[in-house]
C-alpha cells in the first residue's frame, strides 16, 4: 500500500472547466485515492508523517490517457520490443492509463498477449492501466492479416461472425475492434453488411464496437452500421453530414494525427525520444531513410496529414467526441511521447490548450467508462496524478514539463525508469530477416489516394 501523502500549495488544473484553482493541498491517502483537497495550510495536521510534495508555483493534472496504442509494437513494426520497456515508456511520459487496440502478433514473455492486460493492471508489470480489444478482425488478406499474420482473425460469412466473436469473447475485451479498411483499394475489406453482422453481435454480447477506417466513406458506413468508435483520422474528404451523424449516435472519434505526421516526415525529422529502448535506438540509427520514404509515400501521408488535420477541426468545432489517442507502437509513433505530439497537433488545428488537456484526460475517462475513477483531480478519484512546472491552460506543451507522476498514490522514480528503458541489452531479434509488414498503415502506394 502507499504511504499517505500530501501535495501541497499547488494550482491545481480543473481540466473539465478549464480552469486553475491556485494555493490547494490535495491529499492522499493509504489506497491511493485523493481524501481531501483544500485550501494550503503550512504545517497542516492529519498523517504524522505523510510524504510531502512541494507544489509551490507548479500545477497538478490527472495522467494522461491514450485512447490509441498498441502494447505490443514500439515505434518499429519489424523490430521485436521488450514490452515491459514500452510499458514504462508511457509512465515517463505521464501517460497512465491507454486503450489497446489489438494486442494480436505481440511477444510478451512472462505474460501472454490473452493476459497482458491482466498481468499489468494487477501490478505484476510496472505500466499504465490497460484496457484492450486483444484481437482484430478483418477480411481474408486485409489489413490486420498484412500488420499480423494468422495473429488476425478473418471474417467471410455469417458462420465466421459468431464464431470469432465467440472466439473474442472468451479472453473477455473490453470493446471488440473491427477493420473496415482497404487501403484505398490494394486490400481485401469486409462487406459492409458483414461489418453490420459483426457490430451486431458485438453489441448483442455487451461489447462496444470500434471501426478502423481511413476514408470518409468508410467512416460514413461504419458510423450508420452502428459504430460506438471510430479508431482513425479521416484522411480524405470527409462527407456532408457526417459530423451531425456522429454526434446524434454519440459516436467517439480518435484522430491519431501523431501517427499521420511522423509518416510524412523525412527520417532525419521524426523526433526519436531522448529515453528510448537500445533496440529502438538502433533500428533508428540503421534506418537512413524511413519506411514511407522508400515506398515513395511522402506525399501522400501529407496531404493525408493535412486533410486529417482539418478534418479534425471541423469535427470538434461540430461537437463531436473526440478524444485523444496517437496509435503509439506504429511504424515512427513512440509510446507515450506521441500522445504529447497528438496534443500539439491539436493546438496546431486551433484547439485550445484547455480543449486539448480534457481530450487527453476527463473527456477520454468518460467515453471509456471510467470518469468515476479517473481522468479529474477530484476527492475519491485514483491518485494518478502529474505534477508539472508550466501551465498547460497556457501551452499544451508544458505537459512535458513533469516534476513528478504519481501512479496509483506513489511518486514514481522518472530517473530509475529512463534508466530501466535505456540501458540494459536489446531484446533479442529474430535470426532470419522478417518481412516488413505488408500495409503498414493506411496509404500503401502512391497511386492509392487518387481522387475517384
Amino acid at each position: 500500500m502507499p504511504a499517505p501523502m500530501i501535495i501541497q500549495n499547488v494550482a491545481v488544473v480543473d481540466v473539465t472547466a478549464g480552469v486553475l484553482d491556485p494555493g490547494l493541498d490535495v491529499t492522499v491517502d493509504g489506497a491511493g485515492r485523493i481524501s481531501a483537497i483544500a485550501p494550503h495550510q503550512p504545517g497542516a495536521a492529519g498523517d504524522p508523517s505523510p510524504e510531502r510534495l512541494d507544489g509551490t508555483g507548479r500545477y497538478l493534472v490527472p495522467g494522461l490517457i491514450d485512447s490509441h496504442v498498441h502494447v505490443a509494437f514500439n515505434g518499429f513494426l519489424d523490430v521485436r520490443p521488450d514490452f515491459t520497456r514500452t510499458l514504462k515508456q508511457y509512465l515517463l511520459h505521464g501517460v497512465t492509463s491507454v486503450i489497446d487496440f489489438f494486442t494480436v502478433g505481440g511477444d510478451f514473455p512472462g505474460s501472454s498477449p490473452e493476459t497482458v492486460r491482466e498481468d499489468v493492471n494487477s501490478g505484476r508489470f510496472l505500466g499504465p492501466r490497460i484496457m484492450t480489444s486483444y484481437g482484430c478482425l478483418n477480411a481474408p488478406g486485409g489489413f490486420c492479416d498484412c500488420s499480423v499474420g494468422d495473429a488476425a482473425s478473418a471474417v467471410v460469412t455469417r458462420d465466421d461472425v459468431d464464431r470469432e466473436i465467440e472466439r473474442i469473447t472468451a479472453v473477455r475485451p473490453d470493446f471488440v475492434k473491427i477493420v473496415y479498411d482497404d487501403v484505398f483499394g490494394t486490400l481485401p475489406n469486409l462487406t459492409k453488411d458483414l461489418l453490420a453482422e459483426l457490430i451486431a453481435e458485438a453489441h448483442r454480447r455487451g461489447f462496444r464496437a470500434a471501426v478502423h477506417v481511413a476514408s470518409g466513406a468508410h467512416a460514413a458506413d461504419a458510423v450508420e452500421v452502428g459504430a460506438d468508435i471510430i479508431g482513425h483520422g479521416v484522411v480524405d474528404d470527409l462527407p456532408d453530414g457526417l459530423t451531425a451523424e456522429i454526434v446524434k449516435r454519440g459516436v467517439i472519434v480518435i484522430p491519431t494525427l501523431a501517427s499521420y505526421e511522423s509518416r510524412s516526415l523525412e527520417r532525419w525529422r521524426i523526433p526519436l525520444p531522448a529515453a528510448s529502448p537500445p533496440e529502438v535506438v538502433g533500428a533508428y540509427a540503421r534506418a537512413r531513410r524511413s519506411l514511407y520514404e522508400k515506398n515513395g509515400q511522402l506525399p501522400l501521408y501529407r496531404e493525408g496529414f493535412t486533410r486529417s488535420l482539418a478534418n479534425l477541426a471541423a469535427m470538434v468545432e461540430g461537437g463531436a467526441l473526440v478524444v485523444a489517442g496517437s496509435d503509439a507502437g506504429t511504424w515512427y509513433t513512440f509510446p507515450g511521447d506521441s500522445l504529447h505530439r497528438e496534443l500539439a497537433l491539436y493546438a496546431r488545428a486551433g484547439l485550445t490548450p484547455a480543449r486539448a488537456l480534457r481530450m487527453a484526460t476527463s473527456d477520454a475517462a468518460t467515453a471509456w467508462g471510467f470518469a468515476h475513477d479517473r481522468g479529474t483531480v477530484a476527492v475519491g478519484k485514483r491518485a494518478d496524478l502529474l505534477l508539472l512546472n508550466a501551465d498547460p491552460l497556457a501551452d499544451v506543451t508544458a505537459l512535458r514539463e513533469i516534476e513528478h507522476v504519481v501512479f496509483d498514490g506513489r511518486v514514481l522514480d522518472l530517473d530509475a525508469l529512463a534508466t530501466d528503458i535505456v540501458e540494459g541489452h536489446p531484446a533479442p531479434q529474430p535470426d532470419d530477416d522478417a518481412d516488413v509488414p505488408c500495409c503498414p498503415h493506411h496509404l500503401r502506394t502512391p497511386t492509392s489516394l487518387a481522387r475517384k
